[in-house]
């Protein structure tokens, strides 16, 4: 069964059918999340998130666009949904811990996945992460991910740049080399 005949399925009712979708698309939108995110049981929440609110709202989409560039455009703003809880919780925590009786944070922190990636990926806003994690993972075009996230051709190559210049600017010349065919 064709993708657009599982959609077609799934609107006529057959839940099996949005199975297969999410099978041919986890491990994507996972891995778009977990880029955006930078943790995985984030990631893989946001996931959930993105299938749910593809379900849902599995009746606007237009059959003639592309469904993974749809999905992946819910996984954008899911994951920078998540971003934002995270910010507001953490000022309000910061707001009220003088009055909290642990005021002390912890100095000891869980290793990241990736020692080396994780640490640069932070020194991107989310809408770079998001542009490079588009064009690395999933290949897009500047056009593509302007779409994923509604902004203009020439604004995803604007966010493009600045993550491949400030993640340059990071990388001392041993590793540079390391990220070539990404820059080039």
């Amino acid at each position: 069964m064709n993708e657009k005949t599982k959609i077609q399925a799934c609107l006529n009712g057959e839940v099996d059918a949005f199975e297969g979708l999410v099978e041919t698309y986890q491990s994507r939108v996972i891995a778009l999340a977990w880029n955006i995110l930078g943790d995985p049981d984030e990631a893989r929440d946001a996931a959930q998130d993105t299938f749910i609110q593809a379900y849902i709202n599995l009746h606007l989409f237009d059959m003639k666009r592309n469904f993974k560039t749809w999905l992946m455009g819910i996984t954008v703003k899911r994951s920078i949904d998540r971003i934002r809880r995270q910010k507001s919780f953490l000022k309000f925590f910061k707001h009220h811990s003088e009055n909290m009786v642990f005021k002390n944070p912890p100095t000891h922190y869980p290793i990241e996945e990736s020692e080396i990636f994780y640490p640069l990926l932070k020194l991107l806003n989310e809408r770079e992460r998001t542009a490079l994690a588009l064009k690395v993972n999933e290949g897009y075009s500047a056009r593509e991910i302007g779409t994923v996230l509604n902004c203009s051709e020439a604004t995803a190559r604007v966010h493009l740049f600045k993550a491949k210049k400030k993640l340059k600017k990071a990388l001392s010349g041993s590793r540079e080399t390391i990220f070539g065919e990404v820059f080039q």
